[in-house]
């Protein structure tokens, strides 16, 4: 076989017998080859990185909470397992301003403005137009982070300058790149809004949506959990209904959404006036239950004679015609006890009650023990 035959046709013409030896010829092929060589490799291991990738992402369906998610996401954009990106933030969108939730780039700012001039801005204007991409040089890369239609926030990256100069040219490996890029975001999006749509069931569950208390059911499970504790240790436990006085006569005069108007504002002030450790619940209509925990008789009659003090000094407010302002006043009756050496959930919660209507008979807005 000659020595022509190791030349391939394409490059026949880049010989010049007149002014290159055959070993220089020869070097010439070995460069060609080994450039060529190392950029099959690469993109072999990029085309293997794809199942690790998935792996990975896939991963993320597991995590309860966002700081996990964050972090995670992060993790799988900047580790050599993962997308192998210098750096890597995730800012999310609250009151019309990007926050990072989670970043490995240092830097002072954590909160940025979306508006026309800034660079996000900017860049989220060109992405309606199907013009996103990069931000202030190639070097960096965006993805907005969407679901159902709304704007979450932002998936940015920035790459090593050694891959920014290898990916020149070879645009199917920089489009591989961009294109897990966003299914990445796609999957962020869509767990983000899971976990925020699983935490808002989970909050109605928990909390009353009017009154911003806990709901009958979780509340009860707080009781049993804290009779049970009481009762193993030998501690001190309390635990009140209150309800409010005529509140039908009130709707009826008022109408019901002046009616919800006190309820909720009611909430509010249970809430400013009880202590961290006490549980409060709406047991039904405008009746309350409010659970006292290391409380015995004595400190029960103290909190609750200053919470029916504060409500007393209370004056509420409800809208009328012609953009003018009714206050009426509202009181409530109480009624507490304390748990027994030994008492069930249910004989301490009838106890209570039994002391509400004593608190009513005997005139309302006052503690019944």
């Amino acid at each position: 076989m000659s020595k022509e035959s190791f030349v391939s046709a394409g490059e026949v013409s880049e010989l010049r017998p007149d002014s290159m030896d055959w070993k220089e010829q020869a070097q010439l092929q070995k460069l060609r080859a080994t450039k060529a060589l190392q950029a099959s490799l690469r993109m072999y291991e990029l085309n293997g990185k794809i199942k690790s990738i998935l792996d990975l992402t896939t991963g993320l369906l597991d995590l309860e909470n966002e700081a996990e998610l964050f972090s995670e996401a992060v993790e799988i954009l900047t580790s050599d397992e993962g997308m192998g990106f210098r750096d890597a933030s995730l800012l999310l969108l609250e009151e019309d301003c990007l926050h990072t939730a989670c970043s490995t780039i240092e830097r002072g700012k954590k909160v940025f403005s979306i508006d026309g001039d800034s660079r996000y801005g900017r860049w989220l204007a060109a992405e309606e137009k199907g013009e996103g991409g990069s931000v202030d040089g190639d070097n960096e890369l965006l993805v907005a982070l969407r679901s159902r239609g709304q704007l979450l926030g932002l998936l940015e990256v920035v790459q090593h300058e050694r891959e920014k100069t290898f990916f020149e040219g070879l645009d199917s490996s920089v489009e591989w790149r961009r294109d897990m890029l966003t299914r990445i975001g796609e999957v962020v999006s869509m767990l983000i809004d899971n976990l925020r749509l699983n935490r808002e069931l989970k909050r109605q569950s928990t909390v009353d949506v009017l009154t911003g208390v806990y709901t009958r059911s979780f509340y009860l499970q707080r009781v049993e959990a804290e009779v049970e504790r009481a009762v193993r240790y030998d501690r001190a436990l309390s635990l009140g209904f209150i309800d409010v006085d005529n509140f039908k006569e009130g709707n009826d005069e008022h109408g019901h959404l002046a009616g919800d108007r006190v309820l909720r504002e009611l909430g509010s002030l249970f809430r400013r006036n009880i202590r961290n450790a006490d549980v409060l619940g709406r047991y039904g209509g405008d009746e309350f239950v409010w659970l006292l925990p290391e409380t015995d008789l004595e400190m029960t009659v103290f909190a609750a004679c200053k919470l029916i003090a504060e409500l007393r000094a209370h004056r509420f407010e409800l809208p009328r015609k012609e953009a003018s302002v009714e206050t009426i006043p509202v009181t409530t009756s109480l009624g507490g006890a304390t748990l027994l050496p030994e008492e069930d959930v249910e004989s301490l919660l009838r106890r209570a009650d039994e002391a509400l209507y004593k608190a009513k008979a005997a005139g309302r807005d006052r503690l019944a023990t």
